[in-house]
């Protein structure tokens, strides 16, 4: 399954993306692990952040079980 939240950040600006955090009640940080794949979303930070992209009308919601079943990247090193 791709990342579909990495797909919103690249449609957003960067202010979309601190307001989808701030709307999701949670860091740009953290939405950042999650889109690139170092962290995958609890289910109900899923449900928080897929309504969060709800409010946007230019960028096609993420859904949250793409988020909650995301592949993971491995280690770095």
């Amino acid at each position: 399954m791709s990342n579909d939240l990495l797909r919103w950040r690249k449609e957003a600006s960067s202010d979309e993306w601190s307001k989808l955090a701030s709307l999701a009640k949670t860091s740009v940080g953290y939405l950042d692990q999650i889109a690139y794949g170092f962290r995958r979303a609890s289910p109900s930070k899923a449900k928080q952040i897929q309504a969060a992209t709800e409010n946007f009308e230019s960028i096609k919601p993420v859904t949250k079980e793409n988020l909650v079943f995301a592949d993971i990247r491995s280690s770095a090193a």
